[in-house]
């Protein structure tokens, strides 16, 4: 196995670059954004990803079609860039990409199973009894990984007592942006970022851990390099006529990581709050943090600086139940949330305990179920709009508690598709009792991170406006009415 945490292969310094594409592969989608110099942003492209649900509990894709989605979005937005490039040079694209997805591939890179994704629970019970065995949370607190169906080792695992064929045939065990990576540049190689929520790597030795590989039953051979966050790899020649073998492609890190730097949430004290399909909150911190009840993870952004946070497999995607599966109603998503302006704060009472798929943080308990509470006959549909949208909050900010035991919260930073409904972002505010800052609103926190990113990698510099935003400031009056129902919701 070969290590590469040293960027060997940066190129010297070059005329400043005048555009960036960043790309990310995420759970839902494959959004792919060109941004110039001066931050307006040029074009964008998106491909939805294909969820496959064979059994109850399992969630895959396809990752023949993911790298499909991945050549389109970035075809569609490199055939928008002028080309006279004298006036709008490309000078490379970045990656970010979800994480703790896990697939085998055999000796030439073919799939042996589909991508199983983070929310896929097929290894609950593997998890269970690892984490109830005493290495169970040592392993937590080295890789800063909970033991979770969710972790790439717990997956590995299952398929080696499950799938033993399988297990027995696979070559390299791989993400999802290790798997593009591989397509594009034929290098299996994995940026420390991913890499550390896999629940095998040493978040402190920036290496693969012993006694994961051991409790996996593999060696580091069966995994890809590990390389730095500003690792270059380029195009195999010929692969697509709109991917130069000298465009530089910098590998990048984690959606969350970059995450934290594309909403401005990258100094003590400010915390990005991701809600999507799922939602997370995290602060960056220069020493690894843990924590005792296993309640959060702390995962590597690149050599020196890593993110400690939680992550809830339930947000928008909560509303999106209530709106099609509940109510079944006709209005888009958007009017459909915007009735909860017609409930008062609290939801007169209406509680939601939002773990319609389980938990992850704070409790990381597959068998979590979803439950309204409070629930009386003058309770409409606008209060149970508001009741969820105030759920998910409340959620987020029981899992802040355990990170404010040793970083408390100075501002949050929003980002991800709540971050465009004015009332959410407002809730936010009030049940945190904090101002909450929104950096740019016109592209994925996640791919914003990418190109600053990719700007730090090539030496280029930085927006001036990178820590600006809107500031929404929390309402005194409704933030203490929210008091009352977050101990009810604690309890």
């Amino acid at each position: 196995m070969r290590v590469f945490l040293a960027c060997s292969n940066c190129p010297p310094n070059e005329p400043a670059a005048r555009m960036l594409i960043g790309l990310d592969i995420g759970t839902t989608n494959v959004k792919a954004v060109a941004v110039r110099d001066d931050n307006t942003v040029l074009t964008t492209a998106a491909r939805s990803n294909h969820l496959l649900t064979p059994q109850p509990g399992r969630s895959e894709q396809d990752p023949e079609s993911v790298f499909q989605n991945v050549l389109a979005v970035l075809g569609e937005v490199m055939a928008a860039i002028p080309s006279n490039h004298n006036r709008e040079p490309l000078h490379g694209i970045v990656f970010s990409s979800a994480m703790h997805g896990l697939l085998a591939a055999d000796r030439t890179g073919k799939p042996l199973t589909n991508i199983w994704l983070w929310s896929d629970l097929r290894a609950d019970d593997m998890a269970r009894q690892i984490r109830q065995n005493p290495e169970g949370p040592a392993l937590y607190h080295r890789t800063g990984v909970p033991i979770h169906a969710m972790s790439p080792l717990i997956k590995i695992i299952w398929l080696k007592h499950q799938l033993p064929d399988v297990f027995r045939h696979t070559h390299k065990f791989l993400g999802i942006k290790e798997f593009v990576w591989q397509r594009l540049t034929g290098r299996c190689e994995s940026d420390l970022s991913v890499a550390s929520a896999t629940g095998l790597l040493d978040i402190r030795k920036n290496r693969w851990d012993e006694t994961a590989l051991q409790l996996a039953g593999i060696s580091a051979d069966h995994l890809p390099d590990l390389v730095s966050p500003r690792h270059i790899g380029y195009a195999i020649p010929g692969l697509s006529p709109f991917l130069p073998a000298t465009l530089p492609l910098i590998i990048g890190a984690s959606d969350g990581a970059l995450a934290n730097s594309g909403s401005g949430a990258v100094l003590p004290g400010q915390f990005a709050v991701t809600i999507g399909t799922s939602a997370a909150i995290r602060t960056v911190v220069n020493n690894p943090v843990t924590d005792e009840q296993m309640r959060t993870f702390c995962y590597r952004i690149d050599e020196s600086r890593l993110i400690a946070g939680g992550a809830s497999n339930n947000g928008t995607n909560a509303l999106e139940w209530l709106r099609t599966a509940v109510f079944q109603s006709p209005l888009d998503a958007g009017n459909f949330a915007a009735q909860a302006s017609q409930a008062p704060p609290g939801s007169d009472g209406l509680l939601f305990f939002p773990y319609l798929l389980g938990e992850r943080a704070p409790l990381y308990d597959a068998h979590a179920s979803a439950t309204f509470r409070g629930l009386h006959a003058a309770h409409g549909q606008a209060h149970f709009v508001r009741a969820v949208m105030e759920g998910v909050l409340f959620n987020l900010k029981y899992i802040a508690e355990a990170l404010e035991e040793r970083h408390p919260i100075r501002t949050l930073h929003a980002g991800g598709g709540f971050s465009h409904n004015n009332l959410w972002v407002q809730m936010l505010a009030d049940i945190f009792q904090k101002n909450v800052i929104l950096v740019d609103e016109r592209i994925d926190v996640s791919v914003r991170g990418a190109v600053l990113w990719g700007r730090t990698v090539l030496n280029l510099p930085q927006y001036s406006d990178n820590q600006e935003g809107r500031v929404v400031e929390p309402d005194e009056k409704k933030a203490r009415g929210y008091v009352e129902m977050y101990k009810r919701f604690r309890e």
